[in-house]
């Protein structure tokens, strides 16, 4: 069989001269030999096999069978069914790849992939010509504190300024996809460097070590996928058991900000797995967990998921522990001193309020950003969203300036073109498409963003609040209740689709319950209320809510149907929203 050439998840574009069987049995060494692929020793016999097949022509030969009794040892009684060996197996194997292309093998020449479905590998060739001269190169301690600390001293005038020229230059039609990050990851501004630590499995039953060393290559795999974060997986070796790794040793060698550590134990069909976040400079524990389940047979592989999900999202999110401390940092820091990093930071803290002063705070810092470090896809692509809070919700509008629309289209553009694989970009791009009422091209750049990580609570949020307004309540409903389940610590604006998707639906009981859980004196938070207490027959309660929006848009009479219509709500689905609230004592306008 010949070799398979396609795009694979590594998301380069695949060359016209497929790579050489030579080239590739050299890049199976390479990554066999380098530290930063954690595959165990199956996996790797495993991932020689089938590349050996494929190249020698009997990539059509490799099913379940052949590979058990090829790699791992099962006699010609193997049952696929019972011994589910090969597909747990190349599933981590895919995992390993993935994780691997992300970090150490960000920069090589050829990717190999193994796509879902089936065990026949794919080969690509990249040309990497453009990004050598940014390689990653190491990053010591004193070049991580330098990219988090620069005091700019640059006029705001004249930053503004140059950031609406680059932007006005911009092309209005779209861009093409980039097939290569533009940059090396060690050469931006980023977020803390975490050390993954092998997770120990105590006792003798090889059981918990065989869970340990999953839940291990999951978090590694799922942390990656946030890209602010730099994951540093250790290598496991039985040094490690003996004698572990400080987490001061880490930071004075590597630069390492945090230490992540875990242990699983076994006690009859119980299974408890403790992790630790230490702050590898004080030496203090962070943050810590314990996560519990029965373990049968059939679910080893749903609780490795499960509780890889739940930890990578309630560490890396752009609300979570490590972001948290950050922005409390950043919070007690001039604005005009911020760095890079910590200017999206301040726009995650601001998220949480929709501060007015914060937003216009927040911008500048973000706009002394992007012109001091103009390759930074998260900031480009979080300032894309500040922009569209403009004409999305009138905040801090400078319409004799520019075009907040446009101008908000063409950062999330610059964010995608630096970093087509950032999941944020993809999310940011994916915003501002929904607000041009761009729908295919607003659910082709959510997808890809879920894809990217679809456990990032941030895109879940984003992309289901829309999904939900627009009026595929299910989709975005499920979205949402994963963002909340995830990271419990969510900005209050993640409830808003609940309690619209909800009152859709006619069960307004459900809605109040939601729309009461917790004061957020929010313009939709206040109509969504008001209109629940409406369709209720309970006018009076909605009286505070109604002056409260009053107050903050005393127009909201003759604008909700404008309002509505730039979330994408149909207009039967606005006129539901108008009716509660005339129940309720607002006489909004009829559609205009």
């Amino acid at each position: 069989m010949p070799q398979s050439v396609a795009t694979s998840a590594q998301g380069t574009a695949p060359s016209p001269e497929p790579p050489s069987p030579d080239a590739v049995r050299a890049q199976v060494c390479h990554i066999l030999t380098d530290p930063g692929f954690q595959a165990s020793a199956a996996r790797r016999s495993l991932l020689k096999f089938v590349v050996e097949e494929t190249l020698a022509g009997r990539g059509e030969q490799l099913k379940g069978f052949t590979i058990a009794v090829a790699v791992f040892a099962r006699d010609q009684d193997f049952d696929p069914q019972s011994d589910p060996v090969v597909r747990v197996e190349a599933r981590r194997l895919r995992r390993d790849l993935h994780s691997y292309y992300d970090t150490a093998g960000k920069q090589d020449p050829i990717v190999i992939s193994i796509p879902k479905g089936g065990y026949v590998p794919q080969f690509e060739r990249r040309d990497i010509g453009t990004t050598l001269d940014s390689a990653p190169r190491a990053l010591t301690p004193a070049r991580a504190e330098s990219h988090r600390h620069w005091v700019v001293t640059v006029p705001i005038a004249l930053v503004l300024l140059a950031v609406l020229a680059w932007l006005a230059a911009r092309p209005s039609e779209s861009p093409p996809q980039p097939q290569v990050e533009a940059t090396g990851a060690m050469d931006l501004p980023r977020g803390p460097r975490i050390a993954v630590s092998p997770f120990l499995g105590l006792g003798d039953d090889p059981e918990q070590t065989f869970l340990a060393e999953g839940i291990t290559q999951e978090l590694v795999t799922d942390l990656a996928r946030f890209k602010a974060l730099l994951i540093l997986p250790l290598q496991a070796s039985a040094d490690i058991r003996k004698q572990p790794v400080t987490p001061q040793s880490l930071n004075q060698d590597l630069g390492v900000d945090y230490l992540l550590t875990g242990s699983v134990q076994r006690s009859g069909e119980e299974i408890r797995l403790i992790t630790r976040l230490i702050d590898t400079r004080s030496g203090g524990i962070v943050w810590a967990e314990s996560y519990g389940d029965k373990l049968t047979p059939s679910n080893i592989f749903d609780i490795q998921e499960d509780i890889s999900n739940k930890i990578a999202a309630t560490l890396g999110s752009s609300y979570g522990i490590i972001a948290e401390k950050g922005q409390t940092e950043a919070q007690r820091r001039p604005p005009d001193s911020l760095a890079a990093y910590e200017c999206v930071l301040s726009y995650y803290h601001y998220q949480k309020s929709f501060d007015r002063l914060e937003h216009a705070q927040v911008r500048d810092c973000l706009e002394r950003a992007v012109m001091l470090e103009p390759d930074y896809a998260d900031a480009w692509a979080v300032l894309a969203n500040v922009y569209a809070q403009e004409y999305r919700q009138g905040i801090n509008p400078r319409p004799d300036l520019y075009d907040a629309r446009e101008h908000s289209i063409a950062a999330a553009r610059r964010a995608s073109e630096i970093e087509p694989r950032n999941p944020t970009s993809q999310l940011m791009l994916a915003n501002a498409l929904f607000d041009r009422h761009d729908i295919f091209g607003f659910k082709a750049a959510g997808e890809r963003a879920l894809t990217l990580n679809p456990n990032d609570p941030d895109i879940l949020a984003h992309f289901g609040i829309r999904l939900v307004y627009m009026g595929e309540w299910e989709n975005g409903h499920s979205l949402v209740s994963k963002a909340v389940a995830l990271n419990p610590d969510f900005p209050e604006w993640y409830r808003d689709p609940m309690i619209f998707y909800y009152y859709q639906k006619g069960d307004y009981n459900r809605a109040l319950l939601e729309a009461r859980r917790r004061e957020a004196p929010r313009l939709w938070r206040l109509l969504f209320r008001a209109m629940v207490l409406g369709q209720m027959g309970r006018s009076e309660e909605a009286q505070p809510d109604i002056q409260a929006a009053l107050a903050l848009k005393p127009d909201v009479r003759d604008r909700l149907w404008d309002m509505a219509r730039i979330w994408n709500v149909p207009d039967p689905h606005i006129e539901h929203m108008a009716e509660g609230l005339r129940k309720a004592g607002l006489a909004i306008a009829p559609a205009p």
